[in-house]
C-alpha cells in the first residue's frame, strides 16, 4: 500500500497539460536543432567529456560514438579544423597518461598508438563530410 495522494483532474486540466506539453516538446526540439549548429556548443560537448574523463568521471559517449560524431557535427557547423586537432590531440594526450575517453581508444592506442587514433577521428569526419 502506498502513502502516495490520489490527485484527481478535470479533463478541461488534463487537456491543458497535455497542450502544454506539446508546446514544450516543441521549444525542445527547436533548442535541439539550435545547439546542433552551434559549433561552440558542439565543443563545448567534446571540452565536458574529456573533462570528465581526466577527473575520472564518467563520460556522456564514447570516442566512436559520440565524441568524434560531435566533432564531425562542430566542423560542418562552423568549427575551425584547429578546434577539432586541438581536442583530438587532447584525447592523445590522455590515453598517453593510460586515461580513455573510452574503450576504443584504448583499442586503437593498442593497435597503432596516437597515428591510430588521429587516422579514425579524420576518417570518420572525412566520410561524414562527403
Amino acid at each position: 500500500v502506498s502513502n502516495a495522494a490520489v490527485v484527481t483532474v478535470t479533463q478541461e486540466e488534463h487537456d491543458r497539460l497535455k497542450s502544454e506539453v506539446s508546446y514544450l516538446e516543441e521549444d525542445l526540439r527547436e533548442l535541439h536543432e539550435y545547439l546542433e549548429n552551434d559549433p561552440r556548443f558542439l565543443l563545448h560537448l567534446m571540452d565536458r567529456d574529456l573533462n570528465a574523463a581526466e577527473q575520472g568521471r564518467e563520460t556522456r559517449g564514447s570516442f566512436s560514438d559520440y565524441f568524434v560524431p560531435n566533432a564531425a557535427k562542430a566542423l560542418k557547423a562552423g568549427a575551425s579544423k584547429k578546434d577539432i586537432a586541438a581536442r583530438v590531440d587532447r584525447v592523445i594526450a590522455l590515453a598517453e597518461k593510460k586515461i580513455y575517453l573510452s574503450s576504443s581508444v584504448a583499442q586503437l592506442m593498442s593497435e597503432g598508438g596516437s597515428t591510430a587514433v588521429r587516422s579514425y577521428a579524420d576518417g570518420w569526419i572525412r566520410e561524414s563530410q562527403q
